[in-house]
């Protein structure tokens, strides 16, 4: 009887664990989702703002040209190769560098006005996010970051990194528009290359 009692024991705690595993799968997986909806709706948000931002300016007619059909920031888009950066060749990524694009509210680039702020943070279960690169750029910085060439045209912004984390890492750029005030955000995971 003690040995049946032992194995059934055994079984429950097994199942248990099973339970407890696809649980805990199960939260990641949402919570996962959520914070990805979270983003999007951020997003949709902050582009909403600027529409109506833009909609609340008066609307004279400058040479048959409402103003309300001038073009304004809307969306930030980063270039290609936008990520980590080995500035002095030692095989590792020392420098966080984004090509920011600035787009209006059709999609083209718009050689913006305002101030930045590039972060890098890592994020990490169960810890709080540990910035390891910050500059802030205001309105001079900004436009003297503005490169217009073959590789394209956009903006570069460049932070030094203090420590180059094995995981991945959150590169974010919160610019504020000079034009209307709006405030947009736009990020991107990556991994940084190590020695």
């Amino acid at each position: 009887m003690v040995v049946a009692l032992a194995s059934l024991t055994g079984c429950n705690s097994a199942a248990i664990s099973e339970e407890n595993t696809r649980l805990r799968r199960e939260h990641y997986e949402l919570t996962t989702e959520v914070a990805s909806l979270k983003e999007a709706a951020q997003r949709r948000e902050t582009q909403i703002n600027a529409l109506n931002q833009q909609a609340t300016l008066p609307k004279p007619v400058v040479e048959g040209v409402k103003l309300a059909d001038l073009p304004v920031v809307t969306k930030l888009a980063f270039g290609t190769y936008s990520g980590g950066y080995d500035s002095d060749g030692d095989g590792a990524d020392d420098t966080v560098r984004v090509y920011l694009q600035p787009l209006d509210q059709r999609g083209r680039f718009y050689p913006a006005v305002g101030k930045a702020v590039l972060q890098v943070v890592v994020i990490e279960a169960d810890k709080p996010p540990v910035e390891i690169a910050r500059r802030d750029y205001d309105p001079k910085a900004f436009d003297n970051a503005y490169v217009a060439g073959f590789t394209g045209t956009h903006f570069t912004l460049e932070a030094k990194l203090t420590s180059v984390p094995a995981g991945e890492v959150t590169i974010k750029v919160t610019y504020t528009d000079g034009q209307t005030g709006a405030v947009l955000t736009r990020q991107l995971a990556t991994k940084l290359k190590q020695k």
